[in-house]
């Protein structure tokens, strides 16, 4: 499943939601930092927010 999210420099990035190692918030949830096999990646999405996502594509998943 792919999550739509924006980069630091206001790119839209299709991320492959199973290829997520760690996600964590960097300047008090201004930024998140997604770890994937490729490298780490800065996002402008909250923590919440994407966690929030990936909540919602589990429960449509488990459908």
């Amino acid at each position: 499943m792919w999550l739509e999210l924006t980069s630091e420099s206001d790119e839209k990035l299709y991320m492959n939601v199973d290829q997520f190692v760690v996600i964590y918030p960097v300047n008090k949830d201004k930024l998140t930092k997604v770890l994937t096999p490729a490298g780490p990646i800065m996002v402008k999405e909250p923590l919440a927010l994407i966690q929030s996502k990936l909540e919602h594509l589990a429960a449509q998943k488990s459908v």
